[in-house]
């Protein structure tokens, strides 16, 4: 049965990556320049990744625009570790079509890009890719909270993206002295509170 089932997933994913051309780039010549890119090797997940439910698979939204209460679509049981490994494989309208080490699924990573350029393109997937392990790249001072996912003061935007994950909800509040943000995860019930891109308070819900 389990062989079974591999062989449906590769199937699948020879499938797709037999499919025409999507909608994310304005020209044939844009998509092969970011398949060269992307789409020869293996990557590392960057950051942790909470995918939304999707039918058929997991949705992973990197435009910001998906909120529980007005979609009905909800994070899945699961949370992808950052340093797992992720392959590219192809893409679907406005989706990049990915395989993570681990799961038989098929992940769409949700792209907002307007220009249709393989730089605009590549700009927004390079949030969540990395093409090495990336604790390493984490300050010295902060790697064990981040490979523990816990949050500090004084943690950067980034490191809290690799602890906990993109936020639900993300809020710029006016300032005219600083940016200030406040970003909202409900699986966690907690408020994080950044100036300038850095951790400064947070609050339970």
């Amino acid at each position: 049965m389990r062989k079974y089932q591999w062989l449906m997933v590769l199937s699948l994913l020879l499938g797709i990556s037999a499919c025409s051309a999507s909608g994310l780039f304005r020209s044939a010549s844009q998509e092969a320049m970011f398949r060269n890119q992307f789409g020869q090797r293996e990557w590392y997940t960057a950051i942790t990744l909470r995918p939304y439910a999707y039918p058929g698979g997991y949705l992973i939204d990197l435009t910001g625009t998906i909120v529980e209460e007005q979609f009905g679509t909800y994070r899945s049981a699961i949370s992808i570790p950052f340093g797992s490994r992720i392959r590219l494989i192809d893409f679907a309208n406005d989706a990049i079509l990915a395989h993570i080490e681990g799961y038989s699924e098929v992940f769409r990573l949700l792209v907002s890009t307007q220009r249709g350029t393989a730089d605009d393109v590549a700009k927004e997937v390079g949030l969540i890719l990395s093409p090495e392990p990336p604790l390493s790249t984490v300050r010295a001072s902060m790697r064990d909270l981040v490979a523990h996912h816990k949050i500090r003061r004084g943690m950067s935007w980034r490191e809290v993206y690799m602890s906990w994950g993109q936020p639900d909800k993300a809020q710029v509040m006016p300032s005219s002295t600083a940016t200030l943000e406040e970003w909202v995860y409900f699986d966690k019930r907690m408020h994080l509170f950044l100036e300038n891109g850095y951790v400064t308070n947070w609050q339970q819900m």
